[in-house]
C-alpha cells in the first residue's frame, strides 16, 4: 500500500488488520470504508444530474454550503446487485468531499481484514482491497482512494474524448 501512496500521491487510511470501519449494505453486498475516511452518513439529498458525465457519476448535491460530487459504487464493483441508494456516506479527501450512494449503514467495527484475492498494489481497477467478516457477513472491504482515482480516470477520458471531438469539428482554416 506505501508504493501505492507514493506512486499516486495519496493520503489513503492504511488498512491495518483491526482498523476500524464503517459497515454498510449496499443491494445484497456488505461493504466497509475505513472509519477515519468518512465524514458522515445521510438522508440521500436531492441531486442534480450533470450532462456528459460517465456513468461512475450519479450526480452533484449541496450539503452544509458544499457541492459534493456522488459517485456511483456500480462502476467500481466486481458484482453489485439492485440498490435502493436511500443513504448517502460523504467522504473526506485531501482537496474536497465526495459521495457513495448505499442502501445502509448498520455500524462501526473493528475488522480482522485479510488481502482480496482480487487487490493488487499496481491494479487499481478494483476498489475492493481486502476482505472480512463479521459474524455470518463477509464484508469487502474498499479502499477510498481507488474509488476516487476511477472516477478521475472516467472523466479523464471523457474530457479527453470530448477535446478529440471538437478538434474533429472544428476547420481552423475557416
Amino acid at each position: 500500500m506505501d508504493q501505492f501512496n507514493r506512486h499516486y500521491k495519496t493520503t489513503e487510511v492504511q488498512l491495518t488488520p483491526t482498523a476500524t470501519h464503517c459497515l454498510f449494505l449496499r443491494g445484497s453486498s456488505w461493504l466497509a470504508l475505513p472509519a477515519l475516511a468518512v465524514r458522515e452518513a445521510m438522508p440521500r439529498p436531492n441531486m442534480v444530474f450533470v450532462p456528459g458525465t460517465p456513468n461512475i457519476f450519479v450526480g452533484l448535491c449541496h450539503v452544509r454550503s458544499e457541492f459534493i460530487p456522488v459517485l456511483n459504487l456500480d462502476s467500481v464493483l466486481p458484482e453489485c446487485d439492485q440498490s435502493d441508494d436511500e443513504v448517502m456516506l460523504v467522504v473526506d479527501d485531501t482537496d474536497g468531499a465526495w459521495a457513495v450512494l448505499v442502501d445502509e449503514v448498520t455500524s462501526l467495527r473493528a475488522l480482522e481484514i485479510s488481502d482480496a484475492p482480487v487487490a493488487d498494489v499496481f491494479d487499481t481497477s478494483c476498489a475492493v482491497v481486502g476482505w472480512a467478516t463479521d459474524g455470518n457477513k463477509v464484508i469487502q472491504v474498499l479502499d477510498q482512494s481507488r474509488i476516487r482515482m476511477l472516477a478521475e480516470q472516467e472523466l479523464s477520458a471523457m474530457w479527453n474524448s470530448a477535446d478529440l471531438m471538437y478538434q474533429e469539428f472544428t476547420n481552423p482554416e475557416s
